[in-house]
Order: C-alpha cells, then structure tokens, then sequence
C-alpha cells in the first residue's frame, strides 16, 4: 500500500496578487528622463520650425504618452506615479517650449564673428529674455488646452500601462 505525500504547508502564489509591486524610485527615474529626452527634441524641433509654426499639440501628445508609457512600464504598480506623470509631463512640455525659444533667440542672435550662439549658451546665459520671448511671442492662448492634454496623457497612460 501506498503511503500519501505529505502536504505542503506553502500555498500557491494567488492570482490576484500583481505580478510586479511598484518601483516609485526606478519609474520616476525612467519617466524624468524620459521628460527630458522628448523636451530636448521636440523643442530644439519646433526652434528650427520657427515661432510661426504650431506644432505645440503633437509635442504635447508625444511627451504626455511617451512619459507616461516609461512611468507606468518601469515603476509598476505604485499609486504615486500616475500624479507624478502629470507633473513631468507638464515640466516637459514648459522645457520644450524654452528651448525652441532659445533655439530660435539663438538662430536670430550672432557673435562678432557671425557664429550663432548655442542653445544652452542662450538658455543660460539670457534666461530672462528666453522666458520674455516665450510668453510674448510663443504662448498663446491655446496653449492652456495643450498643457492640460500632456498633463492628462501622463496621469492616464502611467496609471493605464502598470496595470
């Protein structure tokens, strides 16, 4: 006669439980410099499109989705980083509207030598006038309506990519 296996005291891992528990530090790490990579792009984009161009909606779309995908895939299930998606994506979008700023103040500018002046040179070094430039002849009204999509696209797509 056959004796039984002894039984196990462990219980199988419960399907309910998410596979991964959240990484706040490693998400908010993926989704800043996630911010950062797409503002530097989109804005020295839209500086070399020129202030007439109105590409502002797709930047923000492109930054909102893209910083929310890196928040939510690498930072899980952790219920501060949809919020945090909203912040870095209106951080990104206010980052790429300053550098196509400076990228156009500096397209516009030379030195002695004729050599225009860098985008970071013109960011740093005349910080006022790139933000004076900015808000008189790069925001508009509509704008407002951008900033809260790309804020938006953060939080959703961060809270919908972890689950």
């Amino acid at each position: 006669m056959s004796v039984p296996a002894p039984r196990s005291e462990t219980a199988p891992p419960s399907p309910d439980r998410p596979a991964t528990e959240g990484r706040p530090a490693r998400g908010l790490a993926a989704g800043a410099a996630t911010a950062l990579l797409v503002a530097v792009v989109c804005g020295w984009a839209q500086g070399l499109a020129g202030p007439g161009s109105h590409e502002l909606g797709y930047w923000a779309l492109a930054i909102g989705l893209l910083v929310g995908a890196a928040l939510g895939k690498a930072g899980g299930r952790a219920p501060a980083l949809a919020p945090l998606g909203t912040l870095l994506a209106l951080l990104g979008v206010l980052l790429a509207q300053l550098l196509a700023a400076a990228t156009t103040m500096g397209e516009a500018t030379s030195d002695a030598l004729g050599h225009p002046p860098g985008v970071l040179a013109t960011l740093l070094h005349d910080f006022d006038a790139v933000v004076d430039y900015w808000r008189d002849e790069m925001l508009g009204r509509n704008d407002i309506a951008f900033y809260a999509v790309a804020a938006a696209e953060g939080y959703l797509v961060a809270k919908r990519v972890a689950e």
